[in-house]
């Protein structure tokens, strides 16, 4: 009823609970200065400094270490604490190793069961891209830890724990360091137990997922890492990857807001090919390294190319951007078409004498050299594609007129072709600046272009003399 009090179900009594603050965290070389993050689940892992040399650290601890009185102890207890010795000695013995966090310092009070270890403090990865970065410097920090990642692999060690939160900036290079539930040589899986999940769930390959311990993951860490790279890559888009396989046509992989045009096809194939769901489908970490190194080669001098960080839309090519590039190509092909008419009736008399679109069995392509820098494996293929049109062949000569698109760009190019197919180059005009399309000074360029070839078809001159000058009218060289 209306105003009766609505009697509380009875409460059970609260288990008490342990303050996990009463650790002391303290060492004889060491002075605890408090956690170092808020994960309550890391507490284990300290801010500290040095009491010798005033140096600042972070001790990381082993999360329940031997008490004093302890009779048993389960196998998942037993676990953890080998998985912590195990890792603790394996950072001893690389340290110094490039790559990889060094340690300072280390527990030897304890013998093969060290409780404690002494990193410097280290910037995470991630913290190092700032709104100037582009992708090419997330590619270029992977390529360094895949290239660790591979040598450790061919030493028959594993990390398995590969997420952006693992991965550090120190001494002026990213390393790695964590290795708690890593594979190491000449061990078991990590002393994993049956139906452990080893590794990070939005990063993890799929066979580590629900592993019968047979499973060392041998290449479970180049799935990680290039899941890795794509969150880096995208520091607006949030903190997990998609899941599964990358696919390079999926929208939720989508690499486009990166810039680069091309190039992010090229880097999507080697993501894909990183993250394959069947283990011996996927590259090896140092196939991995190696293609990302062939893809930093390419495409690296076109620094120009790449959106930063800054500059990026969240949403990449959303459907405004999709809108505007495509009003971009119908106003572009509305100046184009009464130029090659132009063109076509100055070569043939007939201002219908042309075709559109580029006919890759007949020989099509632009033959001159523009200076363009290659951005995929066919050479250089304009970001935001091209109009080609073309006269028909007349007195063994045809005219083409390529209008190229790049980003929210466009400029213009001509050229004279004979003996066809193949064709050889007679002349090439352009290419004209770059500049907005459905501008007015873009119309005025196309313009200028056509005036230079038929100007030339009425008049023609010897080939040098004639490119020279037609670049100094179109491009004001």
């Amino acid at each position: 009823m209306p105003g009766r009090p609505v009697p509380r179900p009875p409460q059970r009594p609260r288990k008490p609970q342990q303050n996990d603050d009463s650790r002391d965290y303290g060492t004889v070389r060491w002075r605890d200065d408090g956690q170092l993050g808020s994960d309550p689940r890391k507490k284990f892992v300290r801010r500290a400094t040095e009491v010798s040399s005033g140096r600042k650290g972070v001790l990381k601890h082993m999360s329940d270490p031997p008490v004093p009185g302890e009779r048993y102890v389960d196998k998942g207890r037993q676990v953890r604490r080998q998985r912590f010795y195990d890792e603790a000695l394996f950072m001893r013995q690389v340290n110094g190793s490039p790559g990889i966090l060094p340690v300072w310092d280390i527990d030897d009070a304890h013998g093969s069961a060290p409780r404690w270890y002494a990193m410097p403090r280290a910037r995470l990865l991630a913290n190092v891209f700032d709104d100037s970065s582009t992708v090419l410097d997330v590619v270029t920090h992977t390529a360094a830890l895949a290239r660790t990642l591979a040598v450790l692999a061919e030493q028959g060690i594993y990390h398995r724990d590969i997420k952006p939160a693992n991965l550090f900036w120190y001494d002026g290079a990213p390393v790695l360091a964590d290795f708690g539930i890593a594979a190491f040589a000449h061990q078991p899986a990590g002393l994993t137990r049956v139906g452990d999940k080893v590794g990070p769930a939005n990063f993890m390959a799929p066979e580590m997922r629900s592993t019968d311990g047979k499973d060392r993951g041998e290449r479970a860490d180049v799935y990680s890492l290039a899941k890795t790279l794509f969150v880096l890559a995208h520091p607006r888009r949030g903190e997990y990857p998609p899941d599964g396989t990358h696919r390079v046509d999926a929208e939720e992989f989508s690499l486009s807001s990166l810039g680069g045009g091309n190039a992010m096809l090229s880097l999507g194939h080697v993501l894909e090919a990183a993250t394959q769901h069947r283990v011996h489908d996927r590259l090896t970490m140092a196939d991995f390294h190696a293609e990302l190194m062939a893809w930093l080669d390419r495409h690296t001098a076109r620094t120009a190319g790449f959106t930063p960080f800054g500059s990026r839309s969240p949403g990449g090519w959303g459907p405004d951007l999709r809108d505007r590039h495509r009003r971009d190509v119908e106003a572009t092909r509305a100046m184009v078409l009464p130029c090659i008419r132009r063109i076509a009736e100055a070569l043939t008399g007939d201002p219908s004498a042309w075709t559109e679109g580029i006919d890759h069995g007949n020989g099509d392509r632009t033959l001159g050299e523009y200076h363009w820098i290659d951005n995929c494996e066919e050479g250089f293929i304009p970001d935001g594609g091209f109009i080609w049109v073309s006269t028909h062949l007349h007195d063994g000569r045809r005219i083409v007129l390529d209008a190229l698109f790049d980003s929210d760009r466009v400029c213009f190019l001509a050229e004279a072709q004979r003996s066809g197919p193949p064709w050889a180059l007679e002349q090439q005009w352009g290419p004209a600046p770059w500049h907005r399309p459905r501008m007015p000074r873009t119309a005025a360029q196309i313009q200028q272009l056509t005036d230079a070839v038929v100007t030339w078809l009425s008049h023609p001159a010897p080939a040098a003399s004639v490119a020279e000058d037609s670049e100094r009218t179109v491009t004001g060289v």
